[in-house]
């Protein structure tokens, strides 16, 4: 046995902040490829005017 003393709350925060900031740039990354491909329901398609 080791008579060092583990410190549970010292551990994994280099996980959990590596976590966090994924899930931040994967929000950002959403975000920004919706407002540049959604188009509201009430717009005609651009395919659609293009036709005409």
């Amino acid at each position: 046995m080791s008579e060092k003393q583990v410190n549970p709350s010292a551990q994994g925060w280099g996980v959990a902040a590596f976590i966090i900031v994924l899930a931040i740039v994967s929000n950002v990354a959403a975000y920004s490829i919706h407002k540049a491909t959604y188009l509201k329901p009430d717009k005609a398609p651009a395919t659609a005017s293009a036709e005409h």
